[in-house]
């Protein structure tokens, strides 16, 4: 207590009477505000909107929100968010080309009969019914506060729950997979379900209050689901008489809520990918629900904002500004949704976002690894739209690849795709599945890419399955620059390597939002770079963002070659030189330059289950048993250390895998220092074949 006064009374010499009394005032004025809000929407929530309060929300006359409900059964198909008007038709087509989805989807709408759902790879249950608020996995409840004061709840370090699982739940994606199901089979327990949790949900979650009302992207999602849930359940008597009325009045007030409450720069945060999605929702949900007077107007909001919104976060050959390939995926997604809309004439067609998308799409195609993955560049928290193809591996981005070539009419999209994704089906439906039927596929024309606005470089042999392929990150850090960048990582000049077909360096993913190993997956260490003196390239910020922001510059990149440069702390340049001679070959060249001496540490992470043998000067690489690649230091190097360490590709799951540690210290010049590192295939018939 004694050293609490004393710390006051200390900061009242340093500011001085009137800026104490000026800060005191501020503080006083902000808390009154917050709990002033936080009483008026407490009464406010408890009262119910009534039914003439809806109706006089829409531009129609009906003198019932029963008539309401008729007339929306009574609508097309067509207007609706997916083009699927006849479950016959669509459960034939399904039978036909994706035999197992039916199974697939039924199990989700099973499980959540339930109350059991499988949230970011994990499986939850509820036995004793949905808590849309407790944590399933360490019980922690979260506050039913108004949202005003939920902020100091959410991001707290004592929390030990993450909330990603919390509001993944409240996303109320498994609802789709429930409409879809009771429109297929006709099944009432997938109504009796959908009408239960729907119910609850909004008796549990007033508007205004707790953590689902906190986030406007939560929102945003939820609205998604909801919209195409409800195309699927519109016409069942059961759920008009149980649960449409309180189902038509809450979207009503979240639609409402997210046009006021949009990501902007008046904001903490950096515009990011969270614009995106809320600006999405609500261009979908006033395009699918026209009858509300506000549709208009959340539907042209959101298609001016969303344009201007694309053209900031884009760069221009393509890439998602975050420099993070998970939100890559995020965003598409969301245009893929908006575009295919607008394709069917239910949105009007914006050339920007047919525009975007296409290129977007286009470094899908580009950076597509031997496996037909997506590499882990950035952050990811495995977030999707709509959620139809939770059983897949989330770094497959096919599907992506799918939808575009049958929208676009891409021959080279159609042959890295494969085939006709199930997901791309419910998007574009029976017609979507003719035009993939006459895109005759092409092998792209370009192995190699440059994306030299975000700085991804891309080194490949051929479009085989047994081809070597490089990555390198030398551009910008992220998207917001100083303060900002929040899903970033300190990967610049890391390098991903396949060789003949197989991951040989890999990134390590991002595992978690919360807790200490947060900054584990996202700091110098975890990444195929370089790191001096002990200095991260970019100061981290609990839990987001960055200070201290760099950015690198590509000095020269062809189908052989990738050269790039990075200033780092002490004054020193790094530069990097990645060449590949023939398959099966490659070198790596680290210059340093710079005055005094220096500690340089290089870290480089090697796929999951492969072993290492070191030797004096090299190492062996050992997959399934048999040497597959030797790595030679560089000459007169301290031998480096083999080290366990960490690797994620979902979720709040990570695996050991191994590191090279190489560790030099010496004195630097302008002259420069360089460090040469090779990579050689241990093949005899493989480099006889390409020499």
């Amino acid at each position: 207590m004694q050293n609490t006064i004393k710390h006051y009374r200390q900061r009242i010499r340093e500011l001085g009477a009137a800026e104490t009394v000026r800060r005191i005032g501020v503080r006083i004025t902000k808390t009154t505000t917050i709990y002033g809000k936080s009483l008026w929407w407490g009464w406010k929530a408890r009262r119910e909107m009534s039914d003439p309060a809806l109706l006089k929300r829409t531009i129609g006359q009906w003198n019932s929100v029963d008539a309401f409900l008729d007339h929306l059964a009574k609508r097309s198909y067509t207007s609706f968010l997916l083009p699927h008007d006849n479950p016959q038709e669509t459960a034939q087509l399904l039978h036909q080309n994706f035999p197992e989805h039916i199974a697939a989807i039924l199990a989700i709408a099973d499980a959540a009969c339930r109350n059991e759902f499988r949230l970011v790879g994990h499986t939850v249950q509820f036995p004793d019914g949905i808590d849309w608020h407790r944590d399933p996995f360490t019980g922690w409840q979260w506050p039913l506060l108004h949202m005003s004061r939920m902020g100091e709840h959410l991001w707290s370090p004592a929390r030990p729950a993450d909330i990603r699982f919390t509001w993944e739940l409240n996303r109320h994606q498994y609802f789709v997979c429930l409409g879809i199901a009771y429109w297929l089979t006709g099944d009432k327990r997938y109504i009796n379900a959908l009408n239960s949790q729907i119910q609850s949900w909004i008796k549990a979650n007033p508007v205004q209050h707790g953590l689902n009302w906190y986030s406007s992207l939560e929102i945003s999602l939820r609205l998604i689901a909801w919209t195409v849930t409800f195309q699927f359940v519109r016409n069942s008597k059961e759920f008009r008489e149980e649960t449409g009325k309180i189902f038509l009045k809450s979207l009503w007030q979240q639609a409402d809520f997210l046009i006021h409450h949009l990501q902007t720069k008046t904001t903490n945060d950096f515009p990011n990918n969270h614009i995106l999605g809320e600006l999405t929702g609500l261009v979908l949900v006033g395009a699918t629900f026209p009858e509300f007077r506000a549709a208009a107007t959340w539907r042209d909001t959101g298609l001016h904002l969303l344009a201007e919104q694309l053209i900031s976060q884009t760069h221009l050959d393509g890439v998602n500004k975050e420099q993070a390939t998970g939100y890559h995926r995020f965003v598409a997604e969301f245009l893929l949704l908006i575009v295919a809309s607008s394709h069917r004439s239910i949105l009007s067609r914006e050339p920007i976002l047919d525009g975007t998308l296409e290129r977007m799409i286009d470094y899908i195609l580009a950076s597509m690894t031997p496996d037909g993955f997506a590499p882990m560049w950035g952050d990811a928290d495995y977030g999707r739209v709509l959620g139809l193809g939770q059983d897949k591996d989330f770094w497959d981005f096919r599907p992506i690849l799918s939808s575009g070539a049958a929208l676009f009419e891409r021959p080279d999209w159609k042959y890295a795709a494969n085939r006709f994704d199930e997901e791309s089906f419910w998007l574009l439906g029976p017609n979507g599945l003719n035009l993939w039927d006459q895109v005759e596929a092409r092998k792209p024309e370009q192995a190699s890419r440059s994306f030299p606005n975000a700085g991804i470089n891309i080194i490949r042999d051929a479009w085989s399955p047994d081809t070597d392929l490089a990555m390198m990150r030398c551009g910008p850090f992220g998207l917001g620059n100083e303060g900002s960048c929040s899903h970033s990582h300190c990967d610049l000049l890391s390098f991903v390597l396949w060789m003949n077909g197989h991951p040989l360096l890999v990134d390590s993913g991002s595992y978690t939002y919360h807790g200490t190993w947060r900054d584990h997956f996202r700091l110098t260490a975890a990444h195929n770079t370089v790191m001096v003196d002990g200095h991260e390239q970019a100061s981290p910020i609990p839990y987001f963002n960055w200070n201290k922001v760099p950015e690198a510059r590509c000095i020269e990149w062809n189908e052989k070659q990738i050269s790039a440069e990075l200033p780092l702390p002490g004054e020193v340049l790094f530069t990097r030189n990645l060449s590949h001679s023939r398959p099966g070959s490659w070198e790596l060249v680290d210059v340093f330059k710079g005055q005094g001496e220096h500690i340089l540490e290089w870290f480089f992470h090697f796929a999951p289950g492969l072993t290492i043998d070191l030797h004096d000067g090299f190492l062996t690489v050992i997959k399934d048993g048999c040497p597959f690649v030797n790595v030679y230091f560089p000459d007169d190097f301290p031998t480096p250390q083999l080290r366990s360490t960490w690797y994620s590709k979902q979720y709040d799951a990570k695996e050991e895998n191994y590191e090279l540690h190489g560790k030099w210290i010496g004195s630097l010049d302008s002259r420069g220092t360089s460090f040469r590192w090779q990579f050689q295939l241990i093949d005899e018939k493989f480099h006889e074949k390409n020499l």
